[in-house]
């Protein structure tokens, strides 16, 4: 068995708290976790013990009577099973979600049942095979789209045994707030100025990073980013550099100042055009050539 289909109905009180603060919640810390009831009558076939800790799809299909929100609208993994109660007809299993739609953005529920070859249990917890579970994840591709800047893959486009889960500066992943750095301080690299559009064309547009700066000691609890002073754009390359220090990155002048000083590979033979058009460089960045390096 490959994976879970969980049929919720909006109207029965199975959801904990509100969906709609639970979506906010996984775009701004990557996850919540619901406890739900399944039949204790799974625990054998799918898990090999009680209390196992494992990583199984979960998918989140909304139903009921309202059409506007019904369908496949969620993404997580079973990461824990309690051993069921001997007088237990159903065992709570940890289901931590890590991709929720907005009610209107998901999948409709007419096109999920059409591609799937079982028909949908809306009434209960149904287990899948590898057939369905390939369509669901082919399915929740074009449901899940990414913001433009986002690389990696959404939770739920790849199966769990061919991802891992890193830790990252969230403020650094979160659109609103890079949305507006890149109104204030514009789209090219605050270090080494580089413009993806400009350099890549349309493929390049929105791919620039943002770089939180602020430092360590100041992440308190209740700390709130201000994005006009604590975050700035950076490429790619120079984003991977200022991180290589730890605890405190390269700041965006070290790592100009690196660009100055180098810009060659050891042992290398510079050209006549190479040190002209490093001695011009230097000029216009305003070090002398002993500065920067050159001859």
């Amino acid at each position: 068995m490959e994976a879970l289909i969980l049929a919720w109905d909006p109207e029965r009180p199975v959801w904990s708290g509100s969906y709609a603060e639970a979506v906010l919640a996984v775009r701004a810390s990557g996850s919540v976790r619901q406890s739900w009831s399944v039949p204790s009558v799974l625990s054998g076939d799918l898990w090999a013990s009680p209390d196992e800790t494992v990583e199984m799809d979960v998918w989140l299909v909304v139903v009921g009577r309202r059409p506007a929100m019904r369908g496949l609208s969620g993404h997580g993994t079973v990461t824990r099973v309690p051993g069921p109660r001997t007088d237990a007809s159903t065992l709570q299993i940890d289901v931590d979600f890590d991709a929720l739609l907005q009610h209107g953005d998901q999948l409709t529920l007419s096109r999920l049942v059409g591609e799937l070859p079982d028909p949908l249990d809306e009434e209960s917890v149904q287990v899948v095979g590898a057939a369905s579970a390939r369509i669901l994840r082919r399915l929740w591709t074009e449901a899940a789209r990414p913001e433009r800047a986002v690389v990696e893959p959404l939770p739920g486009w790849l199966p769990p045994n061919a991802t891992r889960r890193v830790r990252a500066d969230r403020f650094e992943r979160d659109p609103d707030l890079r949305r507006i750095v890149l109104a204030h301080r514009g789209s090219a690299c605050h270090a080494c100025g580089l413009d993806m559009e400009q350099r890549y064309g349309a493929a390049g547009r929105d791919l620039i990073q943002v770089h939180h700066i602020t430092p360590l000691e100041l992440l308190g609890p209740g700390y709130e980013p201000d994005p006009l002073t604590d975050l700035v754009p950076l490429c790619a390359s120079c984003h991977v550099v200022a991180h290589s220090r730890w605890p405190e990155p390269y700041s965006t002048e070290e790592i100009k100042r690196m660009l100055r000083e180098n810009g060659f590979l050891r042992g290398s033979i510079l050209t006549d055009e190479q040190r002209a058009s490093e001695a011009a460089a230097a000029r216009i960045l305003g070090v002398t050539a002993r500065e920067s390096g050159t001859p």
